[in-house]
């Protein structure tokens, strides 16, 4: 491949790479707040946002032979290691549309694991813009508002997921 050839693949990689950090990120903060939370006015909201995940991780695989001859091993590796953790982390999100019934540890650890799960994504996405020479990487391009925006969110889930569980629970014992 040429440097005018890679160079004109740019873009289509850095936009399937950006489609599936935001969709991961949607997935998060939508998915949860409209697809768990409120799911009985949204009941297919969270299906939804995880088959928006799904079909910009296809769109990124796509992309990867667009990789640059050496790295091709490295693209490889991140994609399957990035599609397995967005597997998990929407079996995650998807497990927590009952979490008002679950043992409240639970729901915690849950949360605990959807945390990680995001941070492996970020990494595997961040893996896979330096193995494809994206110009412009996702995350530090990211305004600082859409960050924190998402960083307050999932700071504030697991409180917002116990206050949620102790409504449900309190009123069950006093129906």
């Amino acid at each position: 491949m040429s440097t005018k050839q890679l160079q004109a693949d740019v873009p289509a990689v850095q936009a399937a790479i950006y489609g599936v950090a935001l969709s991961l990120d949607a997935l998060l903060l939508n998915g949860i707040q409209y697809g768990v939370l409120q799911r009985a006015v949204f009941p297919t909201f969270l299906e939804k946002a995880s088959s928006n995940l799904l079909r910009d991780l296809t769109s990124l695989e796509e992309q990867a032979p667009q990789a640059p001859g050496g790295s091709q091993p490295n693209v490889t590796g991140a994609l399957a290691a990035l599609k397995a953790k967005c597997h998990q982390l929407i079996a995650l999100v998807s497990g927590l549309s009952s979490f008002r019934t679950l043992p409240l540890q639970q729901v915690r650890d849950t949360v605990a694991q959807i945390l990680l799960n995001r941070e492996a994504c970020v990494q595997r996405i961040q893996d896979l813009e330096g193995c494809l020479r994206t110009p412009k990487p996702f995350y530090p391009a990211r305004p600082g508002d859409s960050t924190a925006t998402v960083k307050e969110f999932l700071g504030n889930l697991e409180r917002v997921l116990t206050e949620e569980w102790s409504a449900a629970e309190w009123n069950r014992g006093h129906s």
